[in-house]
């Protein structure tokens, strides 16, 4: 707190000390308003001094506190900065780690909806064409060709049932033939050639393997090839596919291994 002391040599003002404080008491405002007029209105009141007590230690920053102040306050700032960066990347990568396991998800159970409903059909006329049934069913290590009763019409005269070729493959990518895609392939025009015709699309990207196993309802056993027109396994169809897929997910060192068991209902031949 300042104090203001005020000196007066003037013979009405001799002796005169008097401490100016921010507590406006009583006697301090009668000696502003009667003793102080009258002593700066003197005719010695050039000899009148103001004296102000300071403190002894220096008021303010110095340049040294003020550069270190900003130092460190770079420096905090720099410190979260880069805690908001490293949160953001991991955030970033637990996002592309997500939708990368949803994708393979989707897609197992793609091609477990598929072969739910697969079938062996047995019909000599089927919508006009000469399909016998021989070959309803080629399982292989690496690619699975069937038919099944999973497709879906769009347009209402489109002359097309539920029934529709299906097959599973790996092919490689078209932007980086080093990768392979899955690709499932679709025709709605079932014939004796179960591999090709209709139109195939990818279903996952960026797979490092594909391998089928058939489960075998007789010994109990997974097989790895099963094909319905070869003699131990005329007519029958697999009690279940396993399907296991490999793929890198983004940030990962060794690959991550997806695997779902796709049971089949009908297990006897269609026949109509």
């Amino acid at each position: 707190m300042k104090r203001l002391r005020i000196r007066h040599v003037d013979k009405k003002c001799v002796g005169a000390d008097v401490d100016i404080s921010s507590d406006f008491s009583r006697p301090f405002r009668y000696f502003r308003r009667f003793m102080l007029p009258r002593c700066f209105t003197s005719p010695d009141a050039s000899r009148f001094t103001l004296h102000a007590s300071r403190s002894s230690h220096p008021q303010g920053f110095t340049l040294l506190e003020v550069m270190i102040a900003l130092a460190i306050l770079a420096m905090m700032a720099l410190g979260m900065f880069v805690a908001t960066q490293q949160t953001l990347n991991s955030k970033a990568m637990t996002e592309d780690r997500d939708d990368r396991n949803h994708s393979v998800v989707q897609a197992l159970n793609r091609m477990a909806e598929d072969l739910d409903m697969a079938v062996i059909l047995k019909s000599k006329n089927l919508l006009g064409l000469n399909f016998d049934g021989e070959v309803a069913f080629e399982g292989g290590e690496e690619r699975l060709d069937f038919v099944s009763l999973s497709h879906q019409r769009y347009l209402a005269e489109a002359k097309e049932s539920e029934l529709n070729e299906i097959s599973y493959f790996l092919e490689p990518m078209p932007e980086d033939p080093g990768k392979s895609m899955l690709v499932r392939r679709e025709s709605a025009q079932i014939d004796k050639n179960l591999q090709e015709g209709g139109a195939g699309y990818p279903l996952l990207e960026n797979v490092e393997s594909l391998s089928f196993e058939y489960l075998d309802a007789k010994t109990g056993e997974f097989k790895k090839v099963w094909d319905s027109k070869s003699i131990d396994f005329a007519n029958k169809m697999p009690q279940a596919v396993k399907v296991t897929l490999e793929v890198m997910l983004p940030d990962a060192e060794e690959k991550t291994t997806f695997t779902t068991l796709a049971p089949i209902r009908m297990q006897a031949p269609l026949v109509f």
